[in-house]
């Protein structure tokens, strides 16, 4: 008798969670097309209410891509702390051109700096 009490219980506990889980992703009010697979939540919490707009994270994921890029063509010899560094300093200045009021923080820019340069193709094996 017990043990089946004991199993309600559990399953009033399971749609309880499932439904408050419901509620905070209906209660965010946002699209989780447009996030990105967690990349704007990441970078528009850095920035201000008016400059938290999908296009700006496109904005910033391409200017922090290219920079990557970059880094990795003219520092190809080089350390990858040194590279992951020099990347920050030029992701810093390209986001600053950008106008926002507030700059976005340098843990979110290692963060995505490090995801972009995980998704570089391999450079010790050759492309066909």
């Amino acid at each position: 008798m017990v043990e089946i009490i004991i199993q309600y219980v559990l399953i009033v506990f399971l749609v309880m969670g499932l439904a408050y889980l419901a509620y905070l992703l209906k209660d965010k009010d946002s699209n989780l097309k447009d996030d990105y697979f967690g990349f704007a939540s990441v970078i528009l919490g850095s920035l201000s209410t008016s400059e938290s707009t999908p296009e700006n994270a496109k904005t910033i994921l391409r200017i922090i891509s290219q920079v990557v890029q970059n880094v990795e063509i003219n520092y190809r010899n080089s350390d990858n702390t040194l590279k992951e560094e020099k990347a920050i300093q030029l992701a810093k200045e390209a986001t600053s051109l950008l106008g926002f009021k507030k700059n976005i923080d340098g843990e979110s820019l290692r963060y995505l700096i490090r995801v972009a340069a995980a998704l570089l193709p391999p450079t010790n094996k050759a492309i066909k």
